[in-house]
């Protein structure tokens, strides 16, 4: 008859060995690319697409109201006017630091408008196809303008 420990339809040992090998290489494989696919996310740089205006998302998202920003040249440009000690019209800081973010000013960009004094005048920064120009006065605030090729 048959051994006690195999019945006729168990694989043998030899089979047994080669499903747990064959689950283990696929259960693998399936990490693996799931895996990549997470790092591949993680990395990859998370891009606006080209037909959306960073100016015009920036401005209603941060200032819906339109307080201190306008839109100019088509949509190619943004003023910002920030408020001053004098100067009770425009956005706030909060408002400026969300604007920032939504236009991805480098830190390096950010430290120099925000260490500007008057007698610096006009000062100006570049970064990823967008230009900014700016002045301040603790009067009358920051002014900002923000342009974007094409």
């Amino acid at each position: 008859m048959f051994p006690a420990t195999q019945m006729p339809n168990d694989p043998s040992p030899s089979q047994r060995r080669a499903r747990r090998a064959a689950l283990i290489i696929g259960g693998a494989a399936v990490l693996a690319l799931v895996m990549i696919g997470l790092v591949a996310v993680t990395v990859s740089p998370a891009e606006e697409p080209e037909n959306v205006n960073t100016l015009e998302v920036a401005q209603s998202v941060c200032d819906a109201g339109r307080h201190g920003t306008r839109l100019e040249d088509n949509g190619s440009t943004l003023v910002v006017d920030m408020r001053g000690g004098a100067d009770k019209a425009g956005v706030d800081l909060v408002t400026l630091e969300c604007i920032l973010e939504k236009l991805r000013v480098p830190e390096g960009v950010k430290q120099k408008m925000f260490s500007t004094r008057p007698r610096d005048g006009r000062q100006d920064g570049t970064w990823a196809g967008t230009t900014a120009s700016w002045t301040y006065d603790p009067d009358t605030g920051l002014d900002l303008t923000v342009s974007r090729a094409g």
